[in-house]
């Protein structure tokens, strides 16, 4: 009986010894590599099936299809989401012959991780690097990866956004994207004066209490925002937000949807394009001065539709075609800023005076606002060439 237990006990050493089937299906040249454990654990998720198999070559460039497929595997990217991405990053560099630049992937991965299409650094938005230029059109996605920590360290100082990026680089660029913990959620308070978020989420058990930096990155539909007072306000009880995070530090916080203030205004903006080609004189003259009844239900119920396709609430729609401001003042007091004028093209007037609360002003602004646009058509012109 003792040899047998002597072999039992060799086979079983033998078997615990023995390189399991992970170990074996890792790269061949990683071994030593500086991202060997970011390849090694993108490789056990399975992204790299498709692309390599033996080698890893962690020092060769990505092609951009290569790279596109890396981050569609890492993201879950359908493969219309994967082609609406490649032309977009066509439109906003010009490839690289030989490869996917730094700079190139920086922007794919920026755009994923919450900036989207968005591509416009804010005023006072200064490079972290000492070779990059806010007018470069990846800017916004370079910086947005250093804020988030995401970049190796080698990558300091200098970025060297047209070098071309090896595999070992995307490989622990990506695994480090794919560590923040993403949760989405709703807005339940704001504690500590705004240096605390507290968040419901259908995912999380109970609800998940975050650490605002000061460096926190905030995005809005379309934009970044950057003014501490309106970074404040944003984050409202009830606000639908998608918060990246690494352990209890908030690092990214995406607003989601638009302001019932830009919907309003934007509904208005849109509105009047759309309205300028069914208007008779005597409507618009109507509109200008505020005389909805002399408009008709038929133009009436165009602008309501208008308002509440692009995000008011119904009553808040009725509320604007009835003039009933004193049941939008709620939705009135949420600050505008500077910001908000340029990205919504309205007067700067306007936003002061909703900033002031002086309602009679914003009613003021906004008529003015809505002649200039209805004189200025195209559809009038025509009118008074004729």
């Amino acid at each position: 009986m003792r040899p047998a237990k002597v072999t039992a006990f060799v086979v079983a050493l033998m078997l615990l010894t023995l390189p399991s089937a992970a170990v074996l299906a890792a790269f061949a040249d990683i071994n030593g590599t500086w991202a060997e454990s970011a390849i090694t654990a993108l490789d056990e998720k399975g992204l790299f099936t498709g692309l390599w198999t033996e080698e890893f070559a962690p020092s060769r460039s990505l092609s951009h299809a290569e790279a596109l497929q890396l981050l569609a595997s890492g993201f879950a990217l359908t493969e219309e989401e994967s082609e609406e991405l490649a032309q977009w990053l066509n439109q906003l560099l010009v490839a690289h012959p030989e490869g996917i630049t730094r700079g190139e992937y920086a922007a794919l991965l920026g755009s994923i991780l919450g900036l989207g299409e968005h591509t416009e650094a804010p005023k006072g938005f200064y490079p972290s690097f000492s070779d990059l230029n806010p007018d470069y059109p990846g800017f916004l996605g370079i910086e947005l990866l250093q804020r988030l920590a995401l970049l190796p360290t080698h990558m300091v100082g200098r970025f060297e956004p047209y070098r071309l990026l090896t595999r070992a680089e995307a490989a622990y660029i990506l695994d480090q994207a794919l560590r923040l913990r993403e949760i989405t959620g709703t807005v339940a308070e704001v504690q500590s004066e705004g240096r605390q978020l507290v968040l419901e989420s259908a995912a999380e058990e109970g609800n998940t209490t975050l650490t605002l930096l000061a460096e926190t990155l905030y995005i809005s539909p379309g934009s970044l925002i950057r003014d501490p007072v309106s970074r404040g306000e944003s984050l409202r009880p009830g606000q639908e937000v998608v918060v990246l995070a690494r352990e209890n530090q908030a690092l990214l916080v995406r607003l989601e949807g638009e302001t019932r203030v830009q919907a309003l205004l934007e509904g208005l903006n849109k509105a009047t394009q759309l309205l300028a080609d069914v208007l008779t004189p005597e409507q618009i003259n109507a509109l200008i001065t505020g005389n909805w009844d002399q408009l008709g239900e038929e133009v009436r119920y165009q602008v309501y539709q208008e308002l509440v396709e692009r995000g008011a609430a119904p009553w808040e729609a009725e509320a604007a075609i009835n003039q009933d401001w004193s049941g939008l003042q709620l939705m009135l007091k949420e600050r505008l800023t500077m910001e908000t004028a340029d990205y919504l093209d309205v007067a700067p007037e306007l936003i002061s005076a909703a900033l002031d609360q002086n309602w009679s002003k914003v009613l003021e602004y906004a008529q003015v606002e809505l002649a200039q646009r209805l004189l200025t058509s195209e559809w009038l012109q025509n009118i008074m060439d004729n």
